[in-house]
């Protein structure tokens, strides 16, 4: 459903594993043009689009105890000094398990974190390639601008 909000923006998106039990996407941006008061606008109209579409399916609440099997859309991440894992860098758990970038039609009910132990990966991108190869072709390309200006007009934030 993210897919197609981002699809229907025109905006180009790439997606990983975290390597744990979530999934992260990526939007290639321009260098300096975009700060995180930006970013997390944008990620804040798409998670309520979502919640507003599906709300027994997503939530932006932090406490798992309070998100019962929906899915969390963590939009606080947006915000300077926050971290996030590398794509193919290993996590710090038994299985060895590997942040892994993925093609979106691998993003199906059949998707499943155990499926990518660090003794798997190379021989993956050698089958399939890289999925984020192509990512920094589409930075300077990518049109968040017209979409953040009218966000900032609905919400009378201009800059």
């Amino acid at each position: 459903m993210i897919k197609e909000i981002l699809d229907q923006l025109h905006l180009i998106s790439f997606i990983k594993t975290s390597g744990n039990k979530g999934l992260q996407i990526f939007l290639p941006l321009p260098e300096g043009v975009f700060n995180y008061k930006d970013t997390r606008l944008f990620m804040t109209f798409v998670a309520d689009v979502l919640l507003e579409k599906e709300p027994a399916l997503f939530t932006t609440e932090r406490l798992k105890k309070n998100r019962g099997k929906r899915l969390y859309l963590d939009v606080v991440q947006h915000a300077e000094g926050k971290t996030i894992i590398a794509p193919y860098s290993a996590r710090g758990n038994p299985e060895a398990l590997i942040s892994t970038p993925l093609f979106w039609d691998e993003v199906n009910e059949d998707l499943r974190p155990e499926k990518f132990p660090i003794n798997t990966i190379v021989e993956r991108v050698k089958q399939k390639g890289c999925p984020f190869a192509d990512f920094f072709q589409f930075k300077q390309t990518q049109p968040l601008s017209p979409v953040l200006a009218a966000l900032k007009k609905q919400n009378g934030t201009y800059e």
